[in-house]
């Protein structure tokens, strides 16, 4: 991490509530309604979900929703992940592989800009640009090569100058995918600022917004919720 960032991210961490009382968090919860847009704009699904996370010690996951008319359970026990249909457990290593990705993914987004203090970050300030809404912000970039659950993904954000509010993201992922996402609104919960708001777009390069493809509203957002002692046990496969 080169001094530049390092300053960037100290500066976003501190306006998030500071890393002192994210590192005193074991566990976070919330509701999140995910919308996604067909290419007309339509609404093509809403999916509701609920996150139960397990920060400390160790990291564990349980998401709950429901998608056409089936139950869907993702579980992370801490040293596996396991998907879940009407309460059986899925043994095909697709739904095991998207248990794995899902379980982090939600985690990872919601925890910014604390994650990127985490281990495996390589954080270099790449210089200052302009919004496409016209917001002037620094850009912020990137996770380390084989760092994280995918390793061809680079991340750059964008955060306000002189305060340090994380208002966006670009994501560069293998065979030069793009997308960018808005942070619209951040809430406070238990002292610590994060994401009620986020729209999604696609993109075809860095910081340059196309159509809208997705919104995620998080809601009931918790920290030290208690948790049964069996909350993410993955059952046994029937």
């Amino acid at each position: 991490m080169d001094d530049s960032s390092r300053v960037i991210l100290d500066r976003a961490i501190a306006y998030a509530g500071g890393y002192e009382a994210w590192q005193q968090k074991k566990t976070l919860s919330f509701d999140k309604k995910a919308t996604s847009y067909d290419s007309t704009g339509k609404v093509a699904r809403v999916v509701n979900q609920h996150f139960d996370y397990q920060l400390r010690p160790e990291f564990r996951a349980k998401v709950t929703y429901t998608l056409n008319d089936t139950a869907i359970t993702l579980l992370h026990d801490g040293q596996q992940a396991r998907k879940l249909f009407n309460g059986k457990v899925s043994t095909k290593q697709k739904d095991i592989d998207g248990a794995w990705n899902s379980s982090y993914g939600s985690e990872y987004v919601m925890c910014m800009p604390f994650k990127l203090k985490g281990p495996g970050i390589k954080a270099e300030y790449v210089g200052q640009v302009t919004l496409s809404d016209g917001d002037p912000a620094q850009v912020k970039a990137s996770y380390s090569k084989g760092a994280g659950s995918n390793p061809d993904h680079v991340w750059y954000y964008y955060f306000e100058p002189g305060t340090g509010k994380l208002l966006a993201n670009s994501l560069n992922g293998k065979n030069n995918y793009w997308d960018y996402t808005r942070y619209e609104k951040l809430e406070k919960a238990n002292g610590l600022l994060l994401p009620a708001m986020r729209k999604g777009y696609e993109a075809d390069t860095l910081n340059k917004p196309g159509r809208l493809i997705s919104q995620s509203e998080h809601a009931n957002m918790a920290f030290d919720q208690e948790f049964a002692a069996d909350h993410f046990r993955i059952p046994d496969a029937q």
